[in-house]
């Protein structure tokens, strides 16, 4: 059996962290989630088809189940290449494997592979966006949000495929939503919902909404509900995005919209730091960064520290001083596992765990 090496990773200053490793074999690792389940913490998509889990305490990998992948497709190539993403609902009971810059999905039981739905995002500019889907808790049980059509999204039992917001947009066609849908990131209560889509100039406009109100009477919440909020313009989409506790959100990129030139000015690296509860624009915070924005690849937080995964490593950010307070050369986390309080790379060869540390002073 596979066991857990305990290692240090070398940081910035000299400074050694605690450092996890578990050696990988077999097919490569395509994409991975976090989970809570009795197989592990972690659920693996790997390029043999299989489902795995992975228990990052004894370095235990199971094989769960083999999976009808959906087709690729053949990607334009105007944005990237389609690939394939794994979600998971938070007991690992069930995975949706869905194409990113594509138009089809399945969604299945972890345990056995067998297929409970088949989704379909629509195929009008796909290619721009990830394949919107997310898996979230509401009233006791598993929901999964995925989009159905380029302007709609739809929440289905994951178990049973049975859609729990339908509605008949020609039949009220007021509620008629130009936009396409693009990643969905959910607060970490499941509250509301982050959508990073975007609308005809081309332009992208994160939207924020509640959950609750989606799914406790209004059906039209995602469209033009009460708590649907723009949060602001870009000109771009598909940008690093994270929210920092359950009321605010930090995006990628300090430049701000000029109405009147439509287009973006005082661009540089950095995160612009949003408020989602109001629908008058909220104050914001600038945290300028000395980072090449060419490298930055994703965004997490926890407490008061920000996280940013580049292609070179990772680095830490102070929240309410804006200064950088430690670096993980090489270090390229793929995803944050919040129970454990840890970042999570994976290599070829190993998947990694970074516990959380005390970062200390200013690097």
């Amino acid at each position: 059996m596979t066991s857990i090496i305990k290692t240090h990773l070398q940081g910035a200053g000299q400074r050694a962290y605690a450092l996890n490793s578990l050696a990988w074999t077999g097919s490569p690792v395509v994409d991975a989630c976090m989970v809570g389940a009795h197989y592990g913490h972690l659920l693996v998509l790997t390029e043999d088809a299989m489902l795995r889990g992975v228990n990052l305490d004894s370095g235990h990998c199971v094989d769960l189940s083999s999976v009808a992948l959906p087709e690729l497709g053949h990607s334009t190539q105007r944005f990237a290449a389609a690939q394939y993403r794994l979600y998971a609902s938070a007991d690992g009971r069930y995975a949706a494997i869905v194409v990113d810059r594509g138009t089809e999905g399945v969604v299945v039981e972890v345990s056995t592979g067998r297929l409970t739905m088949r989704l379909n995002g629509g195929d009008y500019h796909a290619d721009t966006v990830p394949f919107s889907a997310c898996f979230m808790r509401f009233q006791g049980r598993d929901v999964l949000v995925h989009r159905t059509e380029w302007n709609r999204l739809d929440v289905s039992d994951p178990a049973s495929g049975e859609v729990l917001t339908e509605r008949d947009i020609e039949a009220q066609p007021e509620h008629h939503l130009d936009y396409f849908h693009g990643r969905l990131l959910p607060s970490p209560d499941g509250s509301r919902l982050l959508d990073d889509g975007w609308v005809w100039h081309p332009v992208g406009i994160p939207r924020v909404w509640s959950v609750a109100d989606w799914l406790g009477g209004n059906v039209w919440e995602s469209e033009d509900g009460p708590s649907a909020i723009d949060l602001t313009m870009r000109e771009d989409w598909n940008i690093p995005a994270c929210w920092i506790g359950n009321r605010h959100v930090a995006l990628w990129g300090l430049a701000s919209w000029d109405e009147d030139a439509c287009e973006e000015s005082d661009a540089g690296p950095g995160v612009r730091i949003l408020g989602v509860t109001q629908r008058k624009p909220s104050a914001e915070r600038r945290l300028a960064m000395d980072l090449d924005p060419r490298q930055v690849i994703d965004l997490y937080s926890a407490d008061d520290h920000l996280y940013v995964t580049a292609s070179s490593g990772t680095t830490v950010w102070n929240i309410v001083s804006g200064a950088q307070i430690a670096a993980y050369p090489g270090f390229i986390a793929w995803l944050r596992h919040s129970t454990r309080g840890s970042l999570i790379a994976i290599r070829p060869e190993a998947i990694l765990e970074l516990p959380m540390p005390p970062v200390g002073e200013p690097a």
